[in-house]
């Protein structure tokens, strides 16, 4: 089975949430907030040990809420983080409604595809997006999109397809989105 690693989406809020969930992570990320740059800073500001504040920045940068630049030996915050979380959060379970979307979605991939129709709908329009309208995929292209998204892409590129998100030249070895 074709599978992709999570980094290819951004982290989901319950993702970040799970990653701010304990206190010396909240600490260092708000050591970063604040303008430290290297373990030392941020262990001072956050009142951690060092062996400490070295973890906490390993789990934020392994989470994508912090970056660690190799060459200077510094981290800094990513700014977009929590931007995109909300924006995919907003557009899997909608503003107010909460269709149950939303519980399709882990690390950034599908779990299953839904059965009812309205919330598979709204999945896999998500899916659809990493397709660029007027371009015509391969079906080997077709397939590592949607194994990016779920381990069975077979699945979902069909559903894509007989959901009229994506349409398939006769010969069968063609799509674009709709």
């Amino acid at each position: 089975m074709n599978t992709a690693p999570a980094e290819d989406h951004p982290p989901s809020c319950r993702d970040l949430v799970g990653i701010l969930a304990q206190s010396d992570r909240r600490a260092a990320y708000a050591a970063l907030a604040l303008g430290a740059t290297s373990v030392a800073e941020v262990a001072d500001l956050a009142k951690l040990r060092p062996p400490a504040a070295a973890a906490a920045l390993r789990k934020l940068t392994d989470g994508r809420i912090a970056a660690y630049d190799s060459e200077k030996h510094t981290y800094r915050l990513l700014d977009d983080t929590f931007r995109l979380a909300v924006q995919a959060e907003v557009k899997i379970s909608g503003r107010g409604d909460g269709d149950g979307a939303g519980s399709y979605f882990r690390r950034g991939r599908l779990t299953s595809i839904p059965g009812n129709a309205e919330v598979r709908r709204r999945v896999l329009a998500v899916v659809t997006d990493s397709f660029e309208p007027g371009v015509a995929y391969s079906e080997a292209k077709v397939n590592a999109l949607c194994g990016e998204w779920l381990d069975d892409w077979v699945s979902l590129r069909r559903a894509l397809v007989d959901e009229g998100l994506l349409n398939r030249n006769r010969s069968g070895t063609a799509y674009e989105r709709v």
